[in-house]
């Protein structure tokens, strides 16, 4: 199986790729970590030629983009993550600056998220946006807030897509690779 949901084209060659590999069995990959992280690529790319120079306002902007989107997908790929290695690939594509993580998930997660996945694609990421802070707002105690995606989408111009593959002796496992793209590159 090798389902694409949403934006997620062949990216071999990424430029200025840097990747980071976390092994959660033999070393559990804590909260703070991912925030770690997603800071490090953030200091790192936002420094790069075309994405703000020497402008510090501009260069501030581009930092808190990235470490906002990455630390969301990271985050994610650590909660749902079901065994296996979880890798933080980082590099820019066509202009834009590209972030792929890839983590291990089990079949009835992957079977609850597809539908959720496929909502922000196809929805108003705006209108879903107010939906669900209402819904969360009225209901503090579920558990659930569903922010994260929308808001990439809606304060940083993300464009998201996943795809799922089953490799072979895998098990009851499947493999998500979560794409985000940030129109920050500047050339």
């Amino acid at each position: 199986m090798d389902e694409r949901i949403g934006e997620f084209p062949d990216i071999d060659g990424l430029g200025a790729e840097v990747e980071i590999e976390f092994f959660p069995g033999s070393f559990p990959v804590r909260w703070d970590q991912c925030g770690a992280t997603a800071d490090f690529f953030a200091s790192y790319f936002s420094r790069m030629p075309g994405s703000g120079g020497d402008d510090a306002s501009v260069q501030a902007e581009v930092s808190n983009a990235i470490s906002y989107v990455l630390n969301e997908v990271v985050e994610n790929a650590v909660k749902f993550q079901r065994g296996g290695t979880i890798t933080v690939r980082v590099g820019v594509f066509e202009g834009d600056l590209v972030f792929v993580v890839g983590n291990w998930i089990d079949r009835e997660a992957l079977e609850a998220l597809r539908p959720r996945l496929q909502a922000l694609i196809e929805g108003d990421a705006q209108e879903m946006l107010l939906q669900r802070v209402e819904e969360n707002a009225a209901n503090p105690e579920s558990g659930v807030s569903g922010l994260g995606f929308l808001t990439m989408i809606t304060d940083y111009d993300a464009r998201l897509g996943w795809r799922i593959s089953n490799p072979e002796g895998a098990g009851d496992r499947v493999h998500l690779a979560t794409m985000a793209r940030l129109p920050i590159h500047r050339t």
